[in-house]
């Protein structure tokens, strides 16, 4: 292929590369996005599958699933695009000791030992410490202490002994800001989104190059060449007066592209981040079996909320967090796994050698939650999913969050390195939206914003 000229080259169509391509494209510069995969999306990977009886296709996320809160910049895309979408809604279980509650202390006592470190943080500002070492210097009793630290490296996919905890009061306060505690789905699947994005960038006149990885960028002020392969492994150059690359932190971790000159400060500020690791599997049944009338009549006091069941914390199992997608009557219910128990779930699996092994911790879980023997729970299983970001290539990993002494190094990949290589990503947010679909978007916009001040008028 001959080689082609642009004004930008972006490397990756996730929410971040494609929202960096419809700012620039729309100011009227020629660009061409290279994406590795044959889709668009990145980590956001919708599944449309069937349902009972071929009933209408049911949207499953590998990926990114949900809207966190009330973003400016995910909303304006859904209401530019006339997406429908709803509110999770429901109850919340809680699995201990044998039995199923509706309200368990832990969750209390864990919500309060964040909101404790919040305020110790903001009476202690410019101090950081692991998650763990200041469980351990504030003396916080274990009863509270293990469920939290359980929490942060569920939700956030981190080790509590790398985690710091100044991202996480920064990142309270940026969920408290959007009301980040609710939590929306598209509901035709997130894919829509980048879908939306990449027809927009086309429309403008952008170039959308999907299944060319980059495995090389040439670059010197002013000028860029990117080395690329197509789906045959024929070799060609793209060549631009500057670069935006926006893949994940994984990928920068592993040098699976090479710069030639390695901007040598960006890659150090990259590892002094890191990438976390997640595990989810989605169920599909035939029924919602956990609030049928007789799963409800053994169940007494929680009947209710098994029939509007939306959370269900299981500690002491894994996986432990599930959720469905109630208010929606769909039989289907996520298993997340996050953090260092994700990892080792990952290599358990890989040395069991068998591709079910996942399907069965799963299923044993959910019959010891619910007292229903295996074979029933086989026969009403339609279908389940799954997707390992941990080995994915292209990801490398879940999403970022910030080690302990950290703060600053997002902020710091953000900077452009002599007007010509540009980093976006959620890696590289600086509000404490830090792994999220919103943060990748916000990034993406900004990083073009900031290259066409640099760049001028057309």
């Amino acid at each position: 292929m001959t080689a082609l000229r642009y004004d930008v080259l972006i490397v990756g169509a996730g929410a971040a590369g494609l929202a960096a391509g419809r700012v620039l494209a729309d100011a009227g510069r020629r660009v061409a996005i290279l994406e590795a995969r044959p889709r668009v999306g990145g980590r956001i990977l919708t599944r449309q599958v069937a349902g009972e009886n071929g009933g209408e296709p049911i949207p499953v996320e590998l990926g990114a699933e949900f809207i966190h809160g009330l973003p400016r910049a995910t909303w304006a895309l859904t209401e530019e695009a006339a997406l429908k979408t709803y509110e999770l809604d429901g109850s919340q279980l809680w699995f201990a000791d044998g039995r199923l509650s509706a309200y368990h202390e832990q969750q209390r006592q864990s919500h309060q030992v964040l909101e404790d470190m919040a305020r110790w943080m903001a009476q202690s500002p410019g101090r950081d410490m692991t998650f763990a070492v200041y469980l351990s210097r504030t003396a916080v009793d274990a009863s509270a202490g293990e469920p939290a630290a359980n929490h942060v490296e569920g939700f956030n996919a981190a080790d509590r002994h790398r985690i710091g905890i100044a991202s996480l009061a920064k990142q309270q306060l940026a969920e408290d800001a959007i009301e980040g505690d609710r939590l929306f789905r598209v509901e035709a699947g997130y894919e829509s989104i980048p879908n939306f994005l990449a027809e927009e960038f086309v429309r403008a006149g952008g170039n959308l190059l999907l299944a060319k990885p980059v495995h090389r960028v040439d670059w010197r002020r002013g000028a860029v060449a990117a080395h690329v392969h197509d789906a045959e492994g024929r070799g060609f150059q793209l060549h631009a007066d500057r670069a935006v690359i926006a893949v994940p932190l994984g990928v920068l971790h592993a040098e699976a592209i090479e710069f030639a000159p390695r901007p040598a400060d960006i890659m150090a500020e990259a590892n002094r981040l890191a990438m976390g690791a997640v595990v989810r599997v989605m169920l599909i049944f035939r029924e919602k079996f956990w609030c049928e009338r007789p799963r409800r009549a053994k169940q007494r006091g929680i009947d209710r909320e098994l029939e509007q069941l939306s959370f269900l914390f299981t500690p002491s199992e894994i996986p432990a967090t599930w959720w469905t997608p109630m208010p929606r009557n769909i039989a289907m219910l996520t298993a997340w796994v996050g953090g260092p128990k994700a990892a080792a779930l990952q290599r358990s699996l890989v040395l069991s050698g068998d591709s079910h092994t996942l399907l069965h911790q799963c299923l044993a879980t959910l019959g010891r939650v619910f007292e229903i023997p295996l074979s029933d729970l086989n026969s009403l299983l339609l279908s389940w999913h799954t997707h390992d970001w941990q080995a994915d290539q292209y990801a490398r990993g879940a999403y970022s969050y910030i080690p302990a002494g950290a703060l600053d190094a997002p902020e710091k990949m953000a900077q452009p390195v002599e007007d010509t290589l540009y980093f976006a990503g959620e890696h590289t947010d600086t509000e404490g939206h830090w792994g999220t679909v919103h943060a990748a978007l916000a990034s993406g916009a900004l990083t073009a914003r900031r290259l066409l001040k640099v760049d001028g008028p057309i």
